[in-house]
């Protein structure tokens, strides 16, 4: 293995102010993957929470994709969804999402601004469905994959950012949730038999 040496031999072994600030700069951006204590006013609850199909903190089903909008930007569906907590009661003042990304391919979810409440081990559907857009540069390589690669079922991934107050000792606290996505919902391109 390679390793890398560090040396201003005109200072005596000292580093370099220039060298010291690029090593800062590689750790800043090595501790820039954590989240911050509070975003929007929200603090951060830092513990891992994950969405799958079953088992995870929560449970989520996928309605039939709806296509409301073609414009040159994109295309734009409409995706109804139930949701299961299993571990916690709250409410949602909106969510927000980052980095989604359908068969590999980025997946632009708009902000979702619709409040809603929900009990811990109830199933409760979102009050409108999440809208989301395809990008025009992203339909061609969907469009392309689906060609050469149909698949039964796609792979969502992505992180949600729940924005609420959520229930805990019997009090509602107000806190941003980061939850990671990873689902699979039926392709709504391919033919059922």
């Amino acid at each position: 293995m390679n390793s890398l040496k560090v040396t201003d031999e005109s200072k005596e072994g000292r580093l370099s102010p220039a060298i010291l600030f690029f090593l800062f700069v590689l750790t800043g951006s090595a501790f820039a993957q954590s989240l911050p204590d509070k975003i929007r006013g929200y603090k951060v609850y830092q513990d891992k929470i994950t969405v799958k199909q079953s088992g995870g903190d929560a449970v989520v089903k996928i309605g039939e994709p709806n296509l409301v909008e073609a414009s040159l930007a994109g295309v734009t569906f409409e995706l109804p969804a139930e949701v299961q907590a299993l571990n916690q009661s709250g409410k949602v003042d909106f969510l927000a999402f980052h980095d989604f990304k359908l068969n590999g391919i980025r997946i632009e979810p708009e902000e979702y601004i619709h409040k809603f409440e929900f009990r811990n081990g109830e199933n409760f559907k979102l009050p409108k469905p999440a809208r989301i857009l395809l990008p025009a540069t992203g339909m061609v390589r969907a469009g392309w994959k689906e060609m050469h690669e149909t698949k039964s079922e796609w792979t969502v991934t992505g992180r949600v950012f729940v924005f609420g107050r959520f229930r805990k000792y019997g009090l509602y606290h107000k806190r941003v949730i980061p939850i990671d996505i990873n689902i699979r919902i039926k392709n709504p391109l391919r033919p059922t038999t």
